[in-house]
């Protein structure tokens, strides 16, 4: 009976182990993932918060001219027909895009509370998976 079950355990644990295998870590697969390709949001880099907003591009309200707003709390200046406003005047401005500050591929974005936030909360670069989150308390 002793032969039988031991059988059965070095049985039970080659079937475990077959199972457990694809789910061992690989040190030589970098940003290992167990997400389907089609679902894959994970995110190699990011910033969280206003300060770490990535550089945005918005239309100028005087003129047919992009504003290119490095940071954010910079001065808004148009190029084209020196319109000037503060930082503050960001969200009356119709944003045209976020640079990711990792490569300058135009980034997706967007609102999560579209009826409490006037700015962009978040925004993700497809080509090096870099990542920025407004920081709030929502």
């Amino acid at each position: 009976m002793d032969t039988r079950l031991r059988e059965f355990a070095e049985r039970l644990v080659a079937v475990a182990d077959r199972i457990v295998d694809p789910l061992r870590t690989d040190d030589d697969l970098e940003n290992f993932t167990l997400a389907i390709p089609e679902a894959h949001t994970t995110t190699i880099d990011g910033d969280t918060g206003w300060a770490e907003r990535p550089p945005a591009t918005v239309a100028c309200p005087d003129c047919d001219g992009e504003i290119y707003h490095h940071r954010p709390f910079n001065t808004l200046e148009c190029v084209d027909c020196r319109y000037e406003s503060p930082h503050e005047a960001f969200p009356d401005l119709e944003l045209l895009h976020l640079s990711c500050p990792k490569c300058g591929t135009r980034m997706e974005h967007g609102r999560r509370h579209p009826g409490s936030v006037e700015v962009p909360e978040w925004a993700t670069c497809h080509n090096c998976r870099y990542h920025w989150e407004f920081a709030h308390s929502y």
